[in-house]
């Protein structure tokens, strides 16, 4: 046998043994590592600057959104979700007014009263409202007849639900309720004789509620209030244990602007500048003689314009 028939043979030989081991036992680049596979399958923050926000899939090959940030997986909520985490609202500060005060038929007087409010809400968004306020204010006012001191209190408790809307940045509360309002005055004339009177009164708040996110750290809103009564009665105090029923007065209302600065990155203090306006009326008392002379006292109208400053917290 030749050097070249040699040759051919062993060739076709070492041909037919590659083409078996590619066939029978196929190779890889590199063998199969879970570890590496999972790293290479992770899409990190920096790889997807435009879209951070990517398809997940965990052991159990469920599928979640999720992103990377620094090479910690973190869930992304949604600003709903967030937002529903602080469903309730506290707050607390302080007032003043600038009050005219208008007894029918009789010279007015203005002033300055100033106090404390405390309020507090449950507000989730699309669900059941709740809330309570308490305001106490204390003041002299001044007119040609004399002085006037008042003392005002009212208390109210609403009951409503809130509407969101425009991805949850504009909320929207009506509500209704029951409310009781305190105001007592100590009438001094120029010549030092005094009256005292206790004007207690119970009505029904019809209210509306709205805000606006404008970014992250402010907010504005408006809210409107009316409050027609349904039990008012005044005392005199030198007539021990006389009260008088007065008429129910409707054009009674509250309105208000409130601005909200956020405080902390949590959304969990805020600042809120409140001014508002309001007008209250206290009808005139019903009592008559047996001939019908009016035995009664006259009304009284107030305008009441100022502001409150809250601090809140929520949760």
């Amino acid at each position: 046998m030749n050097k070249n028939s040699l040759w051919l043979i062993l060739s076709s030989l070492s041909w037919k043994t590659s083409l078996f081991s590619v066939v029978v036992f196929p190779q890889t680049d590199t063998d199969f590592n879970e570890d590496n596979y999972q790293s290479e399958a992770t899409v990190t923050l920096e790889e997807h600057q435009e879209d951070p926000i990517f398809l997940r899939q965990d052991e159990e090959n469920v599928f979640y959104l999720s992103y990377e940030e620094d090479g910690v997986k973190k869930n992304s909520p949604s600003k709903e979700e967030s937002a529903k985490d602080l469903i309730s609202r506290l707050q607390i500060g302080v007032n003043y007014t600038r009050v005219y005060l208008n007894p029918h038929g009789h010279s007015s007087f203005d002033g300055n009263l100033g106090g404390l409010q405390g309020i507090y809400e449950y507000r989730p968004m699309n669900h059941f409202y709740g809330g309570a306020k308490l305001a106490w204010k204390e003041g002299n006012t001044d007119g040609s007849a004399g002085k006037r001191s008042l003392i005002y209190i009212d208390v109210q408790e609403r009951l409503g639900y809130t509407f969101a809307f425009d991805h949850n940045d504009w909320l929207m509360t009506l509500f209704t309720g029951f409310g009781y309002r305190y105001l007592g005055q100590k009438f001094s004339s120029k010549d030092d004789a005094s009256l005292k009177f206790r004007y207690n009164e119970f009505y029904v708040p019809v209210g509306l509620l709205t805000d606006y996110a404008v970014n992250s750290w402010f907010s504005f809103g408006m809210g409107l209030t009316w409050m027609p009564q349904v039990y008012p009665t005044v005392s005199i105090v030198p007539l021990k244990g006389a009260r008088w029923t007065l008429t129910n007065t409707l054009v009674n209302f509250f309105v208000e602007f409130p601005l909200l600065f956020t405080l902390t990155d949590d959304k969990r203090f805020l600042l809120i500048l409140n001014p508002f306006y309001e007008h209250w009326e206290d009808g005139h008392t019903t009592a008559k003689s047996a001939s019908g002379i009016s035995l009664g006292l006259p009304g009284n109208d107030y305008n009441f314009f100022g502001a409150d400053l809250n601090f809140v917290y929520r949760f």
